[in-house]
């Protein structure tokens, strides 16, 4: 087995676990602050005054330094779906920590993402090479289009959040944070090249200051780290992440295997590979639409308790025309004052609901 398999599948499944926790802890810090706008460089700016804001970051520097490490002995094209994990990571403790619940789609999709990763290490198990650096043309192109498609999200993600559209605020920070942590990728697997090239002495890492890829990466890095904070103060965050995780994913796969010369699985391993990467975005796509329908579910039980109840005083009274009301199912059936058990714990889901929610906003 090669050391791609043996050690940067690893190392990348550690990494992104860490991606995964370190939103959920940067997300409570977000919505403390009060709403933003723009990039969400602002708002970095108010965030970098937060403990808990400071303690997300520092997970997410680990796991960035494991990325690096994944990167140096395995290519793009396996480490970045393995990094999509992270949404299982944030999923289940989304359910422990905030008390939000994964349905029958949820579940599927979390199966789909573990079986996909599992035929990823099958269709790299004998072929797992690096491919070539990026050379500095191609990382400035990068650079200007990547700049100018997420300043466009940004701008569509703005005008949708003003106008009170959630989910098109979130696709669109999700979207523009997710380029943006592509680029950031792809700069740091220029990094994890550098990396391999010095352990076997043919070059060093200072000289990467005179490439474009430190700049790159910083410049995109507080870019996605802006765009996703300001994914994660919205009502949406659970849709923005999805969103994020997908095009991070995904595209630095597409340009590992177009522009970097990195080999594509052949026969049975190339079929697995596309099957993988059908998995692993169909988990995806389930999960997200599994924080959809929760985010949905929530709304509909703040908006049913927002509701202000009938004032007896000011009711109008039934009239001989009006029709008859009908009793209460547990009126007729049980004696006056006495709850059946099933149906109290029904009734007590809600505000349990109500209140994990409004303890996210804050």
């Amino acid at each position: 087995m090669s050391k791609a398999l043996l050690v940067g599948l690893p190392t990348a499944m550690v990494s992104a676990g860490l991606y995964g926790i370190a939103p959920l802890v940067q997300a409570r810090a977000a919505r403390q602050e009060e709403a933003s706008s723009g990039l969400g460089l602002g708002l970095l700016a108010h965030l970098a005054l937060r403990p808990l804001w400071l303690i997300g970051l520092g997970v997410e520097a680990a796991s960035f330094l494991l990325e690096v490490y994944a990167l140096s002995v395995a290519p793009v094209a396996l480490v970045a779906p393995v990094m999509a994990l992270d949404m299982i990571v944030f999923t289940l403790l989304a359910q422990r920590v905030l008390g939000e619940r994964i349905s029958r789609t949820g579940w599927m999709g979390v199966a789909s993402m573990v079986a996909g990763v599992g035929l990823l290490a099958f269709a790299f198990a004998r072929r797992a090479e690096v491919g070539s650096a990026a050379s500095t043309d191609v990382l400035l192109a990068f650079l200007v289009l990547g700049l100018a498609f997420a300043l466009f999200c940004a701008f569509l993600a703005n005008l949708a959040a003003t106008r009170g559209t959630v989910l098109g605020a979130a696709v669109g920070f999700g979207a523009a944070a997710g380029v943006c942590y592509a680029i950031a990728t792809l700069a740091t697997r220029q990094i994890g090249l550098a990396v391999d090239e010095r352990r076997n002495g043919h070059s060093t890492l200072v000289d990467l200051l005179t490439t474009p890829t430190p700049y790159v990466l910083v410049l995109f890095s507080v870019l996605a780290l802006g765009l996703q904070q300001r994914g994660l103060q919205g009502r949406a965050a659970v849709i923005a992440f999805p969103v994020t995780s997908g095009v991070s994913a995904f595209l630095p796969v597409t340009l590992g295997l177009t522009l970097f010369d990195e080999p594509a699985p052949d026969g049975a391993q190339r079929v697995a590979f596309i099957v993988a990467m059908v998995m692993v975005a169909a988990g995806i796509a389930a999960l997200g639409r599994d924080r959809m329908a929760a985010n949905r579910s929530v709304d509909e039980l703040e908006g049913n308790a927002a509701q202000p109840e009938p004032d007896p005083a000011t009711a109008t009274p039934p009239t001989a025309d009006s029709p008859p009301i009908a009793a209460p199912p547990e009126a007729s059936e049980s004696q006056p004052g006495t709850q059946s058990t099933e149906d109290a714990e029904t009734r007590s889901d809600a505000p349990r609901w109500a209140t994990h929610t409004a303890d996210r906003k804050r």
